[in-house]
């Protein structure tokens, strides 16, 4: 048994290398996904009510991501969260977005103290796609990871609630070079596995995997209806949060 975990250890340890050579190449492939991105991306998104009654939740993650392939504001991930939030409130809804250039985990963590300023009833993380693309080790993203929540908690001021959100399965989605998409699978399995055992760990923030996009989303191999894919995220974190907010009211 001893042996054997020495081993596991050793192989990880070595894979890790061997992506850290291979870091460059990756950074290029990331690039060429951000763009493939930004270029799907076409509201700007519109400011929300700043009001003293209303709910502000701070997001961490890219915005891009949340509003991809749709061409109105409304059909988005953030603002259909924002709206079904408020309607089970009762009350105005105000993303925050906090360090909105950050976009991978050990970043978020380095430039956290921004986080821990801002004036917010919960945080949505909602991280990963740069450190799939990436292979950023289970090990540096829990490490990372633990230290963005502990700054994401607010720990000697008010605690606020915290969502981490699942990493969408992107080996699915046409977005995705073909090349790698197993590996891509299984590094979205592995980041969202060492995220359960982080906030499992923790105990102090919630987990909420990102709902499978087959079904009504899917529209032929590959293809999907982004408008229906955001309303399965929203609609995965929006109760979730709806119930941290109120538990911590």
């Amino acid at each position: 048994m001893a042996s054997n975990r020495r081993l596991t250890a050793v192989a990880g340890r070595v894979e890790e290398f061997g992506w850290s050579a291979l870091r460059p190449v990756l950074r290029l492939r990331l690039a060429y996904f951000r763009h493939v991105i930004r270029t799907g991306t076409f509201p700007p998104r519109r400011p929300d009510a700043m009001t003293c009654a209303a709910d502000h939740v701070g997001y961490l993650g890219s915005a891009a991501a949340a509003r991809f392939g749709v061409l109105d504001d409304d059909l988005t991930t953030l603002s259909r969260v924002a709206s079904q939030v408020g309607a089970l409130r009762g009350r105005p809804f105000a993303w925050i977005e906090v360090a909105p250039g950050v976009l991978t985990v050990h970043d978020a963590a380095e430039s956290s103290s921004s986080l821990a300023e801002a004036d917010v009833d919960a945080v949505v993380v909602a991280l990963g796609f740069s450190d799939v693309l990436l292979m950023t080790s289970a090990r540096a993203w829990q490490r990372d990871l633990d230290r963005l929540l502990d700054h994401a908690r607010r720990p000697g001021r008010g605690l606020s609630p915290v969502i981490v959100a699942g990493i969408p399965p992107m080996h699915r989605f046409a977005q995705t070079a073909r090349l790698g998409r197993g590996r891509i699978r299984r590094q979205v399995a592995r980041l969202d596995a060492a995220t359960r055992t982080v906030v499992g760990r923790r105990g102090d923030c919630v987990f909420v995997p990102f709902p499978d996009p087959d079904g009504p989303a899917r529209v032929g191999p590959e293809f999907y209806s982004w408008a229906q894919v955001h309303k399965s995220w929203a609609s995965a974190l929006a109760p979730e949060l709806a119930r941290l907010l109120d538990t911590h009211a």
